[in-house]
């Protein structure tokens, strides 16, 4: 109610059309004309005035027009509420008019001015700040510029934005991770499509949103990316975008989830360096070497010296712009949930065409394939939900894990350090009894599938941490002679080889060191005798072609397999019984490793 009316009703004073700021005695040449001054005087009020209901006679011409405040109307009742309520014109006169979407409303000339702005490619924030330059009284908003979306030219739809209501469910949940992506070739009206998908907390992908855009400006995802936002609250936005290398995409997600944390997609990068430079490194071998170093690099913070061009390459087009956006040196201080390429939108892309069936579907045929993969989804994602409260992984309460704690317990504190008697040790049981008297000390290290590198690298004097180091050094080993190794193992070598091609923690089983195979590149690359102590069997492993001239010392390591699914480092000293020698060295030596 505006201080006027309230001054007067404070009184008493019954309010005559003589004293209202509504009175006039003017006569006005159009409906147009009495519209723009009711406007004008209200505006100047703080409200807004807007038509209720007309009455026109039966020569079309209009007798009556009601006016009414646009936030007017009869009151609603819902249920168990109560009856009684303010008769009065009961909000305060309005402070800022962008708050009343009339009031943003744009005049035909300023729609004129927008369209020609927009064929000229400027962005929605100039053409707010041109608009807002040209009147100073100007209340349109941001959001005024996206929803004037239809081409007044050509009456054509430009963008259309929409978004699942299960989905926005499930997203406002889960909405840590974000993963975009764009799309062609889906539909009649040749529009590029934008996917928006996220990630469970049980590893499941879900659609969250989708556009069609006229064009693949920043503009354009900039749109998009805003109705996103707006469907959440302003503290509940994703901490972390994964999108590929297309340039206005990421500056549009920059603007508009400035506070997210932005990663690029290593599958698209990858893919980027083999079509650019597969043709320079011919051999196969050479090939996968590069790979894997290349692996190492994104993986780590190693960097590789082999092939300056290709090199270049990288640190031109990648490294140096986008190294903090792909690297987990870098991208791990983020919580990502290893949602690292955009594979799973891509997936959904996939997914998505199977169910159009054709390259040019309508707009209702996509409606009623996202509902259906949108159903899909749940299906699969409940079912997940379920199984995790009621399923352990299996490596969730291994013996080791168990064993590991009684281990970490705090050892009484001394002045040095002094190894426990071996004979008491949990472990002793799981090796054959014969080496008992020669095992001086025994090192248990983390079990999550990477445990015999872990173990190996202790053998070396190393802190387990750094097991990466010797699966790098014996892939290397491997791929520098892989024709004379493919010689030596005949079978398994592509095992032996993928088993070696891994540089994450909890590895699965098809990246567990393969034996004996791995004991060779071991004494090869290190140039050591390998002990492998099991239940099943001992072997000892000799360099196949270095002899003992290569060796400045005796230098053996021995590991022993316990339980079936774990490697531990273990001490042998004095004259203990030499396991049975590898069968590889008996038939593959070269002929002055025999001393």
């Amino acid at each position: 109610m505006s201080n006027f009316y309230r001054s007067n009703l404070d009184e008493g004073n019954e309010i005559s059309m003589a004293t209202s700021p509504f009175f006039t005695d003017r006569v006005f040449e159009s409906r147009e004309e009495l519209m723009q001054w009711v406007q004008n005087t209200t505006f100047s009020l703080g409200y807004i005035i807007v038509t209720r209901r007309s009455k026109a006679k039966e020569n079309g011409v209009v007798s009556y027009v009601t006016l009414i405040c646009d936030c007017g109307g009869e009151y609603k009742f819902k249920e168990l509420s109560k009856k009684v309520i303010c008769d009065q014109h009961n909000h305060p006169p309005a402070q800022h008019m962008e708050g009343h979407a009339y009031a943003r409303q744009l005049k035909e000339n300023k729609k004129k001015l927008l369209v020609d702005l927009t064929s000229k490619n400027v962005t929605s924030r100039d053409i707010l700040l041109t608009l807002k330059e040209q009147d100073e009284n100007n209340v349109s908003t941001l959001k005024t510029i996206y929803n004037f979306s239809v081409n007044n030219i050509s009456n054509e739809l430009e963008n259309l934005f929409f978004i699942h209501p299960r989905s926005l469910d499930i997203w406002c949940a889960l909405l840590y991770v974000l993963i975009v992506d764009v799309t062609y070739k889906t539909n009649k009206y040749d529009l590029p499509f934008v996917q928006i998908v996220g990630v469970t907390s049980t590893n499941k992908t879900f659609s969250i949103a989708f556009a069609f855009t006229i064009n693949e400006k920043e503009e354009n995802y900039n749109w998009a990316l805003t109705y996103l936002k707006l469907t959440l609250e302003e503290c509940m936005y994703p901490c972390v975008i994964v999108t590929d290398r297309e340039l206005v995409l990421m500056n549009a997600c920059q603007q508009v989830f400035p506070d997210a944390t932005r990663l690029l997609c290593r599958w698209h990068i990858t893919e980027n360096i083999k079509k650019h430079y597969r043709q320079s490194i011919k051999l196969q071998h050479e090939w996968d070497f590069f790979r894997a170093m290349w692996t190492v690099l994104v993986e780590s913070p190693t960097w590789i010296f082999e092939y300056l061009g290709v090199l270049k390459y990288l640190d031109l087009m990648w490294l140096s712009k986008y190294k903090e956006m792909f690297v987990s040196v870098w991208i791990d201080r983020h919580l990502n949930f290893r949602e690292q390429t955009t594979n799973r939108v891509e997936s959904q892309h996939a997914k998505l065409k199977k169910y159009l069936c054709a390259k040019n579907s309508s707009i209702d045929k996509f409606v009623g394939c996202i509902n259906q993969i949108v159903k899909s989804q749940l299906t699969s994602i409940y079912e997940s939900f379920e199984k995790s409260r009621i399923v352990l992984k299996q490596g969730h309460n291994l013996l080791c894990f168990r064993l590991l704690r009684e281990l970490n317990k705090e050892p009484t504190r001394h002045s040095s350090y002094m190894p426990e008697s071996c004979d008491t040790h949990p472990l002793i049981k799981e090796i054959l009894d014969m080496f008992h008297p020669y095992i001086t000390h025994i090192q248990d290290v983390r079990g999550d599938g990477n445990c015999g590198f872990r173990a190996i690298y202790v053998c070396l004097g190393y802190g387990e941490d750094q097991w990466l180091y010797v699966g790098h050094q014996l892939l290397d080993e491997l791929l520098s002679s892989y024709d004379i190794y493919a010689r030596v193992f005949t079978d398994g070598i592509d095992e032996l080889r993928n088993s070696l091609y891994f540089s994450q923690s909890s590895a699965p089983a098809e990246h567990w060191m393969v034996m004996p195979m791995t004991g060779v590149l071991i004494a090869n690359k290190f140039v050591v005798i390998f002990n492998y102590l099991t239940k099943r069997g001992d072997i000892t492993f000799f360099p196949l072609w270095r002899g003992p001239e290569h060796f400045q010392y005796h230098h053996a390591i021995s590991i022993a397999h316990v339980y079936d699914n774990h490697n531990v480092m273990v001490q042998l000293e004095g004259d203990y019984p030499m396991p049975t020698i590898s069968a590889y060295w008996i038939h593959h030596k070269a002929p002055s490793t025999a001393g």
